[in-house]
């Protein structure tokens, strides 16, 4: 029975999940609502918990795409400064859903195409396809080339991989930007003691921001209330940054750590993710949001001053894959 993939109906909604029955972990993916994996439960020190938050109701119901589970931010995370940006000298106008920016892309709320599902090589499979031109119809002519986002989850004992595939099907230059809105319950049990707690993400600097927008600079870490190297604490953490300079560590670009529970949720992204936003919504105590980016938000308006944020262009026919993992790790109490 391990690993194994399932289907069930949230009203008129197909939702799919990936199993591991040895482990009791189990992801569940709605396509039609962006592809959001909304519940995420991973053996944590012995017993199966929720670590992924989401709204109870959301697959029968879902609303506010980019406050529950993992939401995809595609074919830019974060905002774009008034809705418009210019392109290879191309003006172009985005509908302004943060008004009066526009914020994460197009594919997080989208009807997806499920390509295939099953086992393979020892995982749970779920693949998933985004399309603007198929899938946000409407937003084709607001972007200067059509995309295709290809998404593959896979499920195997404590740990859930997501690749991710980005690929140009026109003639012309497409520049894109990929996030995933990720939220966690945290501490892992939802006790309300948070003190024994860390946040721990391995930033060397952060950018300056003004009304949730990017200045430019950057400063480093050290000294500053945004040095997560060693870990902050959710019992008073209060975060809405833009972290970068990220390290590479095989070991972990983020860590979760509840000692009270011997656990952590470790997530690696390696070298592909170089912006990372930490992001505490009000009002919804023990959640945080680890947001990894490939690009900086306003990345075209960073772009024309000559400041590199990250932004990725990919010429006609050309394709770019990511790699993004989350564990769930028991540790040593000292």
């Amino acid at each position: 029975m391990s690993p194994r993939v399932s289907t069930s109906w949230a009203g008129e909604r197909i939702v799919y999940h990936l199993h591991d029955d040895a482990s009791g972990a189990s992801a569940s993916i709605l396509p039609s609502y962006g592809f959001n994996l909304f519940d995420l439960r991973l053996p944590v020190n012995g017993e199966v918990r929720a670590v992924v938050a989401s709204e109870p109701g959301f697959a029968e119901n879902p609303s506010r795409p980019a406050r529950n589970g993992f939401p995809i931010l595609f074919p830019f995370p974060g905002r774009i400064r008034d809705a418009r940006f210019t392109f290879a000298g191309i003006a172009y106008e985005l509908a302004p859903n943060k008004p009066p920016h526009a914020i994460h892309g197009f594919a997080h709320e989208a009807n997806w195409d499920v390509i295939e599902h099953g086992v393979e090589h020892g995982s749970a499979t779920l693949i998933g396809r985004f399309q603007i031109s198929r899938n946000a119809p409407e937003a084709l002519h607001r972007w200067p080339a059509d995309a295709i986002l290809e998404i593959t989850y896979r499920l195997a004992g404590s740990k859930l991989t997501l690749d991710a595939s980005v690929t140009n099907p026109t003639e012309r230059p497409l520049p894109w930007g990929f996030g995933l809105h990720s939220y966690f319950r945290f501490p892992f049990d939802g006790r309300e003691d948070r003190s024994t707690t860390r946040l721990v993400v391995d930033a060397s600097e952060f950018w300056v921001l003004s009304d949730s927008l990017p200045t430019g600079e950057r400063r480093p870490v050290d000294g500053t209330p945004l040095d997560y190297r060693r870990g902050l604490s959710m019992a008073d953490l209060l975060a809405d940054d833009a972290l970068t300079g990220l390290s590479s560590d095989p070991n972990g670009n983020a860590r979760l750590i509840d000692e009270a529970l011997g656990a952590e949720l470790r997530l690696t992204y390696g070298n592909t993710i170089r912006e990372m936003v930490i992001f505490t919504p009000s009002g919804s105590a023990g959640i945080v949001a680890v947001e990894p980016y490939t690009q900086m938000a306003d990345g075209f308006s960073l772009r024309d001053r000559g400041i590199d944020a990250g932004m990725r262009i990919l010429a006609p026919g050309e394709s770019d894959e990511l790699e993004l993992s989350f564990e769930s790790i028991p540790i040593e109490l000292g």
